[in-house]
């Protein structure tokens, strides 16, 4: 499973401190106690920008967050050049506990600097099943919302979400970021319309024209026994 990386406020107001002050919170190697692991954790829901790392994160029975060392042994990262997006992603396989008598419906993945409670949420982002960068897309009809997005052949049904790309108009008025979306119809090509349920259900209306990226994902469903696990390489922080 792929972990397709979208920013948080936290991480986009660390960098800048990073970048304008020379120091980077707990994070920055010359702070007086800095952080030395960072930790991923599963949510049900988007956790949002201005999320925390326990906001919808969830209680599956025997759950907890996975330590993952700030280190070349804990991230593999690449530069990337041209049309090529720099990238950091896990050195090792990385397991979390096995699910016990409670189960649950996973959707997101959080990065953040705490082991438990309220920490420090870095990034976020959908659980998906294939490796790539979001695709761009744009909204030229309101209502209903017929979006199109180059590159991607859609399917009925497919599971999707919708992020606002900084810098532009924002999201057609309707589409909310975050939130699991079905592919309610794919009238041809490379467009589609959006449900917010299954099997060809009624296309979300928007009330406005707008544009983002779409990453296509698909949740995670476990039960007694099931151990989410993760191989090497598959958990992608992508800059888009």
């Amino acid at each position: 499973m792929i972990f397709t990386f979208v920013e948080s406020k936290a991480l986009l107001d660390a960098l800048l401190t990073a970048v304008f002050t020379g120091t980077w919170s707990t994070i920055a190697q010359n702070a007086g106690s800095p952080a030395t692991n960072l930790y991923l954790s599963l949510h049900t829901a988007d956790p949002g920008n201005g999320g925390s790392q326990n906001t919808s994160e969830t209680t599956y029975t025997n759950y907890a967050r996975i330590t993952i060392a700030r280190t070349t042994g804990g991230w593999t990262t690449s530069l990337g050049s041209g049309t090529t997006f720099s990238a950091a992603v896990n050195a090792a396989t990385e397991s979390f506990a096995a699910c016990g008598a409670t189960g649950a419906t996973l959707t997101h993945w959080g990065l953040g600097l705490s082991s438990s409670g309220a920490g420090t949420l870095l990034a976020a982002g959908p659980l998906g099943p294939t490796a790539g960068p979001a695709i761009p897309f744009t909204c030229t009809l309101a209502s209903p919302g017929v979006l199109t997005v180059p590159g991607y052949t859609p399917s009925v049904n497919d599971q999707v979400s919708v992020y606002q790309l900084p810098g532009t108009e924002g999201l057609p008025t309707g589409l909310t970021e975050g939130t699991v979306y079905y592919v309610g119809t794919a009238p041809g090509g490379q467009t589609l319309t959006l449900s917010t349920t299954t099997s060809n259900g009624a296309p979300v209306n928007t009330s406005a024209t707008g544009s983002g990226i779409l990453i296509k994902q698909s949740q995670l469903i476990v039960s007694n026994g099931i151990t989410p696990s993760f191989a090497a390489s598959a958990i992608s922080l992508q800059a888009t």
